[in-house]
């Protein structure tokens, strides 16, 4: 129903006697076994068939509940808002008085009242769309279904088709969002924090014209606002609960914000299939959720705002241990919005090159890491067609030039094959040679957007590496210093793409840093796609474009 937060510092206040006394189960009827659950802004007590929720006393940048009638509102307002999703979960309001030594729960309006509670009938939490998730149990018809809910909801929500500057609005409350995380971060998540702050910025910058154009076409409508796969309750008929009550204007969102924010929360508890099963049932039952990349970049911004909650969660616990976990998990999720990000770039092939030894393998593998893309190297590919082992040495025949065109062509067509189910992949060959090249731009066709990234590392350095490599550490490179040396002195550059396409990196550095470089360098780019070019010996229908902006 909620994020869990362990106790609150809040717990050495008097007005934590109101919890301890609905922890009890003699507080309740029948004395009931009683569960506490806790959030950054409230505790729900979960007795018998029942469930209660209090408002916490806390104010924060992005709500107030500092008052007893603040509280008040809220709670009546959430169960306004949740009637048509959740009909029947909300059940009334209840006022908590005092009486002798403990607390009493009355109808309200009550004069005396401390505190108010939502009273809520109780649902079966194991069959949320993520207790199913985290057991594998999550059935596609399943999945189907809440597509088709969600799809019957924003339609029948009130579009908002005055004239605004949604990207305006989504850069502020990004800004907004963010800025709260830092305050929150230490000096590793800082750097994670502004990585995605100028991917952002530059995202809302290359789609603004298809943001505006999704608030004339009615996309934008008075949605859910916290659509986790936990508020999904898999009942008949389907429930959602927890949509948010605080901030209207919060749900004031394009149907594609929502539905980013539960395909992000499935990717987050492991079930990608089930993300993506979401957003093309989504699309065959009517809805309009927009291009891959937008979804993905909301879904950055969500994991965002969710390593934010988990972190202020961390910021309640007592225990350092617990504190600790919820900080990792905050880490987690910073990671899954960098790869969300990636995911926004694409489509595209990312083709590393330079001579055997300048780095390309290393990089492939961070790049890989940090994008969830896969790569894939002409070495591992020479090893893969003779059966051999990578720590094993191919025969001279499989470095022929036409062994090593068959080699790029197979390349050509991992990248194509790749990019029909995901965003991206990573190619790592030297490209060092034009018919090579040809091979591999050939069979790649002509539709697909390529970079090029140069490594560039001193030839010192790389005579060095290839004479300090073992079997053990070569992955897969047969390269031995004289054919590096070679290899390296016969190398030639790409002049198949436009130089916009093309990325020179100082190869020797971190790779990390690579990486980082790289982002920031494909979050401003020109988006190209290559197109049949005479030069390549192909039809000439077309020569390489680069068009401005990122849109897939």
């Amino acid at each position: 129903m909620s994020v869990t937060c362990g106790p609150s510092r809040l717990s050495t206040t008097p007005r934590l006697s109101v919890v301890e006394a609905m922890s009890r189960s003699d507080f309740y009827a029948a004395s009931p076994p009683v569960t506490v659950r806790e959030t950054h802004t409230a505790w729900v007590f979960l007795a018998g068939d029942r469930a209660y929720k209090v408002k916490k006393p806390v104010r924060m940048a992005f709500l107030d509940f500092s008052t007893l009638d603040r509280r008040r509102l809220a709670l009546v307002e959430e169960l306004r808002v949740n009637r048509e999703l959740a009909a029947g979960i909300g059940l009334r309001l209840r006022a908590i008085v005092a009486v002798s030594d403990s607390y009493s729960l009355v109808d309200a309006p009550a004069s005396g009242a401390v505190e108010y509670a939502i009273e809520m009938r109780r649902f079966d939490e194991a069959r949320t769309m993520a207790a199913l998730a985290e057991r594998g149990e999550l059935a596609d018809e399943q999945v189907r279904a809440v597509a088709r809910r969600l799809v019957a909801f924003h339609t029948g929500a009130p579009a908002l088709l005055s004239p605004r500057d949604l990207a305006g609005e989504i850069k502020r409350a990004c800004d907004r969002n963010q800025h709260e995380l830092l305050a929150l971060a230490d000096d590793a998540t800082a750097h994670r924090v502004l990585a995605a702050e100028r991917f952002t910025a530059a995202f809302l910058v290359a789609h603004r014209s298809e943001i505006a154009a999704r608030t004339g076409a009615g996309c934008v409508r008075d949605g859910h606002g916290d659509l986790r796969a936990e508020h999904v309750v898999l009942e008949q008929p389907i429930v959602i609960v927890d949509r948010l009550e605080f901030d209207a204007q919060l749900r004031e969102i394009d149907v594609a914000d929502d539905l980013a924010f539960l395909a992000m929360d499935l990717e987050r508890l492991g079930a990608r299939d089930a993300a993506r099963l979401l957003v093309q049932a989504y699309r065959a039952a009517g809805g309009d959720p927009g291009s891959d990349g937008l979804l993905a970049f909301y879904g950055v911004q969500h994991a965002l705002v969710r390593a934010k909650v988990t972190l202020l969660c961390a910021a309640q616990q007592h225990d350092p241990a617990a504190a600790a976990i919820k900080r990792e998990q905050a880490g987690d999720l910073l990671g899954l919005a960098e790869r969300l990000a990636w995911r926004a770039r694409g489509p595209l092939v990312l083709a590393i090159s330079g001579p055997p030894a300048s780095g390309k393998s290393t990089l492939a593998g961070a790049l890989s890491r940090r994008s969830g893309w896969p790569a894939l190297s002409s070495d591992i590919v020479r090893k893969r067609r003779r059966g051999l082992k990578l720590t094993a040495t191919a025969p001279d025949a499989d470095y022929t030039l036409d062994a090593r065109a068959a080699i790029y062509r197979e390349l050509g067509e991992h990248a194509r094959d790749v990019l029909a189910d995901e965003p991206g992949t990573i190619i790592d060959a030297t490209f060092g040679d034009p018919q090579l090249r040809h091979a591999f731009l050939e069979t790649l066709g002509g539709q697909h957007p390529l970079c090029a990234l140069k490594c560039r590392t001193p030839a010192p350095l790389r005579a060095q590496r290839a004479r300090d490599r073992s079997p053990a550490n070569a992955r897969g490179s047969d390269a031995a210093p004289a054919a590096a040396r070679q290899l390296g002195a016969s190398f030639s550059d790409w002049d198949e793409l436009p130089q916009e396409a093309i990325l020179t990196l100082r190869s020797h550095g971190d790779a990390g840093l690579l990486v980082d470089q790289i982002a920031d360098w494909l979050n401003t780019r020109a988006s190209v796609v290559l197109t049949p070019d005479a030069r390549l010996g192909m039809p000439a229908s077309g020569r390489i474009t680069a068009n401005k902006g990122m849109d897939p």
